[in-house]
């Protein structure tokens, strides 16, 4: 197993209707019940992630991002493209 650093999370508020907010708590609540887990952020994140990655696309920033990643040491385009192969 190799080990990963953590990565830091920040806090995104978002305002959602009443109904949406009663089927997200009733699906959290039967998910314990049944000794699943709903994680609602792991989920909005990824859906938040796919739709950033199109815009990316889109503008044509995606380059300048993995820039900076790669910058930044988060990012390794050469471990990247290997993994795709």
């Amino acid at each position: 197993m190799s080990l990963q650093k953590k990565q830091s999370k920040v806090s995104l508020n978002i305002k959602i209707s009443s109904d949406l907010d009663f089927r997200l708590k009733r699906a959290r609540k039967a998910a314990r019940e049944q000794g699943l887990m709903f994680n609602v952020s792991k989920e909005v994140e990824k859906f938040l992630e796919k739709e950033v990655k199109k815009v990316e696309r889109h503008l044509s920033i995606d380059e300048e991002i993995k820039g900076n990643l790669e910058d930044l040491g988060v990012l390794n385009i050469d471990k990247l493209m290997k993994s795709m192969d």
